[in-house]
């Protein structure tokens, strides 16, 4: 992503004034409804306010058309970097508007994106899954397919890639941009599975992947996890081995959020709600820029509430504590 010097005047001369004049109708609209909704005993913004205002944004404007356009929020970047804001938008954020113009719409704030869902794009990335035949990889595949990816490819495991062997697996994300973790198991070979094998397909992901010229985002992870990591197991053999092989994943996903080359994003979905409707709240919550989930209960009303957090170090530092806690008991 750089400057085009092709579309420069064009920019200086209708791009810019207007979006200054956008800016002014913004304010002055701002002025007028605050005006009509606050008696006039009480009006703390005076017109004199409305003109300061509105001349920071003449200058601030003159100095970006002085500039080239070279503002704060326009950076060159060869891929778009990880964005460490959770509620203003950086050049990092801005960054994306520019690969998908009708997506990532803030300016200041998050906030239109979170309401209106353009905070993500699916469109034209290339996905491969493992544990896409599963009941939830299937329902997101099924989700993914109405978005306008480029394809879908499902590593099946026996066929594609085993807990020793990965040479086809490796081929197939060399060439993937987003690479979804759906596959799981309570048997013997929990650890294996869950574990072991994720952080395997997920280093091979990172060594092996070619940059996408007409995508230049970061690559992304997708673990699916499980309430697993979060509840005890009740005494129950399977389900004890089963959290075990979940929660010694959680210090992986702790240093992959941190990762400068990737995109990590956590989805727990519930054992009590369909597939399909966690999957579609799955993909509402990252339609909103959310890095992770819990989607615990289907609601009365087929509302959205599942939780979501933006802040990934707190929640996977607790299940870590809660992991050692557990170690110590045992």
């Amino acid at each position: 992503m750089d400057f085009n010097e092709k579309y420069r005047m064009q920019n200086l001369t209708q791009a810019l004034p207007l979006e200054l004049a956008l800016q002014v109708i913004g304010t002055v609209l701002g002025y007028i409804f605050i005006t009509l909704v606050t008696p006039s005993s009480r009006m703390w913004i005076l017109q004199s306010h409305l003109w300061s205002i509105i001349g920071f944004q003449a200058v601030k404007m003159i100095f970006v058309i002085l500039t080239s356009g070279r503002d704060s929020n326009h950076l060159i970047y060869e891929t778009a970097p990880k964005d460490p804001n959770w509620i203003f938008v950086g050049p990092e954020f801005h960054a994306l508007h520019h690969v998908y113009p009708d997506r990532y719409m803030g300016s200041f704030v998050k906030l239109f994106d979170w309401v209106w869902g353009t905070a993500y794009s699916f469109r034209g990335k290339r996905f491969v899954i493992t544990g896409g035949n599963r009941s939830f990889g299937q329902a997101m595949v099924t989700e993914l397919e109405c978005e306008g990816v480029q394809n879908i490819r499902n590593l099946k495991f026996g066929e594609d890639w085993d807990h020793e062997n990965f040479a086809k697996a490796a081929s197939a994300l060399s060439s993937c941009d987003i690479l979804i973790l759906a596959h799981t198991s309570r048997g013997e070979d929990a650890m294996k599975s869950n574990c072991d094998s994720a952080v395997r397909l997920v280093e091979l992901f990172k060594q092996h992947r070619e940059k996408n010229i007409s995508n230049p985002t970061l690559p992304e992870v997708w673990y699916v996890g499980s309430e697993a990591e979060m509840l005890p197991p009740f005494g129950n053999a399977e389900l004890q081995r089963y959290s075990d092989s979940k929660r010694r994943f959680l210090p992986h996903a702790r240093s992959y959020y941190d990762d400068t080359e990737i995109l990590y994003r956590h989805i727990m979905p519930s054992a009590v709600s369909s597939a399909d409707w966690t999957a579609k709240c799955s993909m509402w919550w990252i339609r909103r820029g959310v890095r992770v989930q819990f989607n615990l209960w289907k609601p009365a009303g087929n509302l959205i509430p599942s939780f979501a957090a933006r802040s990934t170090p707190i929640v996977a530092d607790a299940c870590v504590a809660y992991q050692r806690l557990i170690s110590k008991g045992q």
